[in-house]
């Protein structure tokens, strides 16, 4: 059910990891939809344009209730994610979020009554996964913040395209890619359980800076040529 009623809000490591794994360009699962409110995900494609947010697309119209693009129909209703080991981390931690003392679940979540006993909110997987959407949201509101600067700083009449904006995510998340892989999946399950109380200020996250900032250039080149 989930996966029919729901807008699922993606960040750039979920657009990388798709993409990659997917063998799929980032415009052929995720639209851009304007936000009523800036947030920090929020990003423009022109310095006194509205921010926008990346969504998956739909199946169809692109209406809440509709099928989402990853959704495959099989024989007998059983309907299943496509991309179940890459789904989104929003999609990973449903349906819990966080609560004062640890993981609860999500009012209203759309799964039947019972399905997640009281044993289930003390699992460190649920709390890595919870966290999880913290930390890449808060690292991607560092990639959007660049992007936004960089627009800001074009001549006024430059408009950017959102493939532009496309490509430089998979760009930035291409090239931080190899820090993960240095770190190791178990260090960045510690990092992920931490997040949001104890701030790493390590050279992983002075070294990511530099990546960002040095794709911001590669790509402020292209635009001038």
């Amino acid at each position: 059910v989930c996966c029919r009623s729901y807008i699922v809000p993606v960040c750039g490591h979920d657009v990388w990891r798709i993409s990659q794994s997917q063998r799929l360009a980032p415009e052929q699962f995720v639209v851009a939809v304007a936000q009523p409110e800036p947030r920090m995900d929020g990003f423009r494609l022109a310095a006194d344009g509205p921010t926008h947010g990346l969504m998956l697309d739909k199946q169809g119209r692109l209406t809440v209730n509709q099928s989402c693009v990853f959704l495959v129909h099989l024989a007998g209703d059983n309907d299943r994610c496509g991309v179940y080991p890459d789904r989104p981390v929003v999609c990973q931690a449903y349906p819990m979020v966080l609560a004062p003392r640890g993981v609860t679940l999500r009012e209203k979540a759309l799964c039947p009554p019972n399905a997640w006993p009281v044993s289930e909110l003390g699992k460190r997987s649920w709390r890595g996964a919870v966290r999880r959407v913290t930390m890449q949201f808060d690292l991607y509101a560092e990639v959007v913040a660049r992007w936004n600067a960089r627009v800001d700083a074009a001549p006024p009449e430059h408009h950017f395209t959102l493939g532009e904006f496309l490509s430089y995510l998979i760009n930035v998340y291409e090239r931080v890619a190899p820090l993960d892989a240095e770190l190791g999946d178990d260090a960045l399950a510690r990092i992920a359980l931490t997040w949001g109380y104890v701030p790493d200020p390590g050279q992983s996250a002075l070294r990511l800076s530099d990546l960002i900032r040095s794709e911001e250039r590669r790509v402020g080149k292209e635009c001038r040529s």
